[in-house]
């Protein structure tokens, strides 16, 4: 029989041909490394290659089978000279089979994403089946081969012939769903998320995170004004968002919520007590805004112009449009507001004194007011000199001594660095003339009219010093005005009533001048009557003493 054809056996007795796709089984009979001759029964052998051996990557035929093994294959050729056999066919039409009782079912499948093809995927299910690229996901993919490699779960959507269809659409659709809830419970507005942009409008930009999706309105896209959407971002940008709003399954979020806000990042880089420059934007009665930073403004206050007595416009410092330096001495982040000084960019004057307190020093007069007069010491430097230190005198004006632009001699009273204050004294300069006074009270002076008012007048009775003469202390009738008696200019006598150095303070009479004359005239006169009283007296005693005794 060996010498037979393969058409010759067949036809003897008691053999059958196989036919092509015919299933038999035989008996592994002998093994070569890259192929396996099986007896299908009736002297007849098939042979099975390496490759139709094994769905799997092997080198030899021995790593899968031994002699004797029983397996059932599947006929790929009959010829005169050979039987071809395929394990491999075996198995897969066993798949295949499988695989319409899972579509039957509508069952899932897994799979692997073997490459990417026009239209769509080729996805091995046990066999390779076709994914067209609507069916990949939810959304419109642009670049299939992001699927590449990946193990997908899968229904097969069709089976036509030996074609299979299969859909990630619906399982993803399905997995989405459940995400969404189990997301969804436990979602709360003020979280942060990492999210992908999917989708960019007029109005915002749809992010997605997890298996939800939100929308980000224009206005919450950036901390400065967005006018086009499309300017800040493109899909799938990666980007982070805070929930502003959960209203069911519609999500508000904001991009700039997330993010550090300008003063935020000016604070990450910026302290107090940093110089940085800045563009001076507007100018108010209180100060000027000055921008340090993208979408960052800093107030510089008029009381941080210069160090000086600042009485005048800002405008005299600053211009609009102007680029300077500032320090910075403060930043409030919960408020957003930012503390500017122009002064402290330069030496504290404080810390440069050439003076102290004792000390007589020049000084320039540069306003007066109802607190008193702002004397300039020193460069950027004014000290007050309240209106009782302006004169020794008895309410003594500040414009009698010193008008606005004046040079002036002033003596330093106290200096306090902590709150910025230097006090000053006009009339400090002289010595105390009520310390020289020479006279006391119940003398009779004489003086001179100074001033007048309602009340009475001034009369100065030595240099620097003035007493005061009420207007019922001047004569004796009654008057309405000082003038009707005396006048500025006229020199008077008047009486000290009451002398009090120490407060500066004297009250003179003209009136007791002639009330206490008159009283001492009546005085002398009494003193008089009762000395010629006891003139007389003696003289009877002494004329009749000797008779009254022995006429007693």
């Amino acid at each position: 029989m060996a010498d037979m054809s393969m058409s010759e056996i067949f036809d003897l007795d008691g053999f059958s041909l196989p036919s092509v796709n015919d299933v038999v089984t035989g008996t592994v009979v002998s093994i070569a490394p890259n192929e396996v001759t099986l007896d299908i029964g009736g002297a007849t052998e098939g042979t099975i290659y390496l490759n139709e051996l094994t769905d799997k990557d092997v080198n030899s035929a021995n790593d899968v089978v031994e002699i004797g093994d029983e397996i059932t294959v599947l006929v790929k050729k009959v010829s005169d000279e050979q039987i071809l056999l395929s394990k491999k066919a075996m198995l897969d039409r066993e798949k295949f089979e499988a695989l319409k009782v899972a579509f039957s079912a509508g069952e899932t499948v897994h799979g692997r994403v073997i490459k990417s093809v026009r239209g769509g995927l080729i996805v091995n299910i046990g066999v390779e089946a076709f994914m067209p690229a609507r069916l990949a996901d939810t959304r419109y993919v642009e670049d299939l081969n992001v699927f590449v490699g990946q193990d997908v779960r899968v229904k097969i959507t069709e089976i036509k012939g030996n074609k299979i269809t299969v859909s990630r659409k619906e399982i993803v659709a399905e997995e989405r769903e459940i995400a969404k809830t189990a997301e969804l419970t436990v979602l709360k507005v003020g979280d942060r998320v990492d999210a992908k942009v999917v989708r960019v409008t007029d109005f915002g930009a749809f992010i997605e995170f997890g298996a939800l999706e939100g929308l980000v309105h224009i206005s919450e896209v950036s901390h400065a004004r967005t006018t086009k959407v499309s300017d800040e971002l493109s899909v799938g940008d990666a980007v982070s968002a805070k929930i502003t709003k959960i209203d069911g399954e519609k999500i508000g979020l904001s991009i700039k919520a997330a993010a550090p806000t300008p003063i935020e990042e000016f604070a990450q880089i910026h302290r107090a007590g940093d110089i940085v420059t800045g563009t001076v934007r507007q100018l108010t009665d209180f100060g000027a805004f000055i921008t340090v930073g993208p979408m960052v403004e800093g107030l510089l206050h008029r009381s941080e112009l210069s160090w000086g007595h600042n009485q005048g416009n800002i405008s005299e410092f600053v211009t609009v449009g102007k680029k300077i330096g500032v320090k910075v001495i403060g930043i409030d982040i919960d408020n957003g507001k930012i503390a500017l000084s122009l002064k402290q960019v330069d030496q504290d004057p404080f810390d440069a004194l050439e003076f102290a307190a004792g000390d007589v020093v020049k000084g320039e007069v540069t306003d007066i007011n109802k607190v008193g007069a702002f004397i300039k010491v020193a460069e950027n430097i004014e000290g007050l000199c309240p209106f009782g230190e302006a004169s020794w005198k008895q309410g003594g004006r500040l414009e009698d001594v010193a008008n606005i632009g004046d040079t002036v001699d002033v003596r330093v009273v106290s200096i306090d660095k902590v709150r910025r204050r230097v006090g000053l004294s006009l009339r400090q300069v002289s010595s105390n003339p009520w310390t020289t006074l020479t006279f006391k009270e119940g003398d009779v002076i004489t003086g001179t009219v100074a001033s007048t008012t309602d009340r009475g007048a001034f009369i100065q009775v030595a240099e620097g010093v003035e007493g005061f003469l009420p207007i019922n202390q001047i004569v004796e009738r009654r008057i309405s005005r000082v003038e009707e008696a005396i006048s500025i200019g006229s020199e008077v006598e008047v009486k000290v009533m009451e002398l009090k150095p120490n407060q500066f303070r004297m009250t003179l009479s003209m009136t007791r001048i002639a009330t206490d004359a008159e009283r001492n005239n009546f005085n002398d006169y009494m003193k008089k009557q009762h000395a010629e009283e006891n003139d007389a007296t003696q003289t009877l005693g002494d004329l009749f003493g000797d008779a009254l005794k022995d006429f007693v």
